[in-house]
């Protein structure tokens, strides 16, 4: 599995992510050292980093205290005017240091996406692809987990969840098959379970984008820097144009990679952004004579394929490559659905989905148990009551119910896939059972600032579509919006263009980068 992989999982947010290389091969975080604390004891002081082992496992070549320096920040829990309370909570904190030092004062501080997706859990795998544009911008990388996530103290885990995920794989409880309406009651108690447990140890109210800001600056200050840059995937986009917003007088500029405006309806607009990602899957595939020769009428295929897994589901042993471990899971076509969704935000796996739809028509499923089996992995780098957390104050809210059924009505050949889906039907009842209340209207209102922005999107993504990001800039005075061809999710890190360009903008925030080399993608 390539690193590209890995650092699109960050990118991806609010879904589960995709493979990233034809060689699944376990790439995941190796065991820490026993000697490095889970839990930091002792007195903290807000606004003072405190220094500690670095609480993951390094990047090879990497000597702490000389390429790297973490540690803990202690910020307020609970951020509001009215609070009482003075409960601090920790910040998992690492600052990466090009070879020979920084040439330039402001560093580069990485906001990952999710909610709830941890960078310092996969720093190991991800250290190359996050640091080559920033050191070569001459400027430090600065990474750190978000409240509520990975590292950072508390994380919001729920890994009674997570393994009841893996037990319905094959829809069965004990041997006995569990019906759709009991699946969704299932995992609707196991989250009612987490969120109690969750509540014993934190405010959860107090987990949401507007903290979440309220750190980031708290984190530049506390480090010293006048000025630094924020680069954000995903929902770390939705993060940084929080950020933005609200303490705009220490940044000097901002990349915003995978728009995720505050101001749309991600779980209403889901399908019709999945068709739009499906037509250019489609049309590209007609359009290659290569592809066409090889798996003409793609669409069709899919959509027949799926119909006949739907009506007669295949049990298939499905194997996690980073542990070992094997389950049965019952594939349906709603299933292969899924799958497609997620290989279509990796720019180069994209050119396999025809294949493997194929494949699957013809009851081959080898490529399809790898990729399945790559994604089983992946809620032990996501904090699944962080994201209920951010999701459910900021955003359902501000969802139409009725809007999102109208939706499912239009595109009832998708459907299929979102019911019983987070990022799907089961989202609105789950939000009931989280129960942190409700974010201020400004939340979901357009972000206006003068701050230089960079914005990337690509032409493939399923989620965060180029029309997200363009919509971002009507009301980001200096941005310079950009889309690239034959890109998914996560432009920055998934072809040399986009990379020279952000390079550009991080030495020059104020000039539009050169992008005459969109030309030459395809």
């Amino acid at each position: 599995m390539n690193l590209r992989y890995l650092l699109l999982c960050l990118l991806i947010g609010l879904t589960a992510c995709g493979t990233g290389d034809t060689v699944l091969e376990p790439t995941s975080e190796p065991a820490r050292p026993t000697s490095l604390p889970a839990i930091l004891t002792g007195p903290d002081t807000p606004g003072v980093l405190r220094p500690v082992a670095c609480p993951f496992v390094l990047p090879e070549d990497i000597v702490e205290g000389e390429d790297v320096e973490c540690g803990y920040l202690p910020v307020l829990e609970d951020r509001t005017e009215k609070s009482s309370e003075d409960r601090l909570i920790r910040l998992a904190v690492a600052v990466f240091h090009p070879p020979g030092g920084a040439t330039e004062p402001d560093p580069v501080i990485y906001l990952s996406g999710g909610p709830g997706a941890s960078i310092l859990k996969m720093i190991y795998t991800q250290y190359d692809l996050l640091s080559e544009p920033v050191f070569a911008a001459g400027r430090s990388l600065i990474v750190f987990d978000q409240r509520g996530i990975g590292r950072s103290q508390p994380a919001l885990d729920c890994p009674k969840f997570n393994d009841l995920s893996l037990e319905l794989l094959d829809r069965q409880i004990d041997g006995h098959a569990v019906s759709s309406e009991e699946m969704s009651a299932l995992v609707l108690e196991s989250l009612g379970d987490c969120r109690r447990d969750l509540a014993q140890i934190a405010d959860l109210t107090a987990y949401n984008s507007a903290s979440s800001a309220a750190d980031v600056h708290d984190l530049s200050q506390t480090l010293g820097y006048e000025k630094v840059n924020l680069w954000g995937g995903s929902y770390g986009t939705r993060l940084a144009l929080e950020v933005m917003r609200r303490y705009p007088e220490n940044l000097r500029s901002v990349v915003l990679d995978a728009v995720y405006p505050p101001d749309v309806d991600l779980y209403v607009e889901a399908p019709a952004n999945f068709q739009r990602s499906l037509s250019r899957l489609f049309e590209s595939c007609a359009a290659n004579p290569v592809c066409n020769d090889a798996q003409p009428d793609l669409e069709k295929v899919l959509f027949d394929t799926v119909g006949e897994l739907n009506s007669e589901p295949v049990l298939r042993e499905i194997t996690n490559p980073y542990t070992g471990e094997s389950y049965e899971a019952l594939i349906r076509g709603d299933t292969l659905l899924a799958l497609t969704f997620q290989l279509l935000y990796d720019s180069k796996v994209r050119y396999f989905i025809p294949r493997i739809i194929y494949d699957v028509s013809q009851g081959d499923f080898t490529f399809l148990d790898k990729v399945y089996g790559s994604l089983l992995n992946l809620s032990s780098i996501s904090s699944r009551g962080m994201m209920l957390s951010v999701q459910c104050r900021e955003e359902l809210p501000f969802s139409s119910r009725a809007g999102f059924e109208a939706e499912f009505e239009r595109h009832a050949h998708l459907a299929g896939m979102y019911q019983g889906s987070i990022l799907g039907d089961l989202i609105y009842p789950a939000c009931e059972v989280w129960s942190v209340g409700q974010a201020e209207t400004s939340a979901n209102l357009p972000v206006e600032s003068k701050i230089p922005t960079l914005i990337l999107s690509g032409e493939f993504d399923p989620i965060t579509p180029p029309a997200w990001g363009f919509r971002a800039a009507k009301t980001l005075e200096n941005a310079f919006a950009f889309e690239f061809p034959g890109i998914g999710h996560g432009a920055s890190v998934a072809d040399k263009c986009p990379l020279n360009m952000m390079i550009a903008f991080l030495q020059n925030p104020d000039q539009e980068p050169e992008a005459s080399c969109i030309q030459g993608m395809q």
